[in-house]
């Protein structure tokens, strides 16, 4: 049976449980990162946390509609047992009689084919270390190790252990002006999922330096179990020019190389940012991003979602 649990109802350390032991476990459904990103989450949940939903709501004019948080690539189920398509279909039938708007993004293995959403394919990009690092070298495409040679010859340092709020700051300075949707509450949060990882022994935290010791570029991973989450980072304009997260990235695929399988670059649909991701030899995996809006008409022209 399904159970709608509001935030004060969720027993987190069997919620963590469930996320630690499903088959397609993912940093962002963690109960710390949901807390960080979404203060007050709900979710739907099977039996005795054999599956769960994580759901974030808000609400206007007296209507809630559910969406996707900042920082979060996607939710819908999470289980310790195959997804199937049934199941898919029971969790949103909970969710379509509640909540009457409904855009977010669902995990990769949760099989979709509903005809009462609008679909729309998205991409993110991951790599599999488990393999020899000089495997992995092999297959970087050639601006990767041009990037590197510039790195080398520019005698760029990478540094451990960054301080969450230079990351914030850093990523905020050179981001700030093309993301116009990010306020303060925003990088705030980010810090708050970095500060949250750093407690529970997930995060790594890594900066590049000049010859000066000045910070030209800045990241936040996230290690769990086998799986690395590249969750933000970002250069100035020195360190793009001098191959800063290059150096950054190629630093973590070979500390990490046969040591865990995978690096998750956290991704984007946006070409220039999946085409850096591709440069290490990472693939394109789809994901979908579904929308309901069963909205009074009055509502819709009022609010503009549609």
């Amino acid at each position: 049976m399904i159970h709608y649990l509001q935030h004060n109802h969720i027993n987190k350390e069997k919620w963590d449980k469930c996320i630690d032991t499903s088959i397609n476990r993912v940093a962002y459904v963690y109960s710390w990162y949901l807390d960080a990103v979404c203060k007050n989450w709900c979710a739907l949940v099977l039996d005795d946390y054999e599956a769960v939903f994580p759901m974030a709501l808000n609400s206007r004019f007296t209507m809630y509609y559910l969406y996707q948080p900042f920082f979060t690539r996607y939710f819908g189920i999470f289980s310790k047992t195959k997804i199937t398509e049934t199941l898919v279909n029971v969790f949103f039938d909970a969710i379509s009689n509640e909540i009457k708007f409904i855009e977010i993004n669902i995990h990769e293995t949760n099989k979709f084919e509903r005809k009462d959403f609008q679909k729309k394919e998205r991409y993110f990009q991951f790599l599999n270390i488990d393999k020899p690092y000089d495997k992995i070298y092999q297959d970087y495409k050639g601006d990767a190790k041009r990037n590197l040679k510039k790195a080398e010859k520019n005698k760029l340092k990478i540094i451990e252990n960054l301080a969450p709020q230079k990351v914030v700051e850093l990523f905020k300075h050179n981001k700030g002006n093309q993301l116009k949707d990010l306020h303060s509450k925003d990088y705030f949060s980010l810090q708050s999922i970095m500060n949250a990882a750093n407690t529970n022994n997930y995060g790594i935290s890594l900066g590049v330096t000049n010859t000066n010791n000045d910070l030209i570029a800045a990241g936040f991973f996230i290690l769990i179990k086998n799986t690395i989450l590249f969750l933000k980072g970002s250069a100035n304009d020195e360190g793009k020019s001098q191959g800063a997260m290059y150096l950054m990235i190629d630093s973590l695929l070979k500390n990490y190389a046969q040591k865990i399988h995978y690096f998750d670059f956290g991704g984007s649909s946006i070409e220039s940012i999946a085409s850096f991701n591709n440069n290490f030899g990472a693939e394109n995996c789809v994901y979908l991003q579904v929308k309901k809006n069963n909205l009074p008409n009055i509502i819709k022209q009022i609010s503009g979602k549609k």
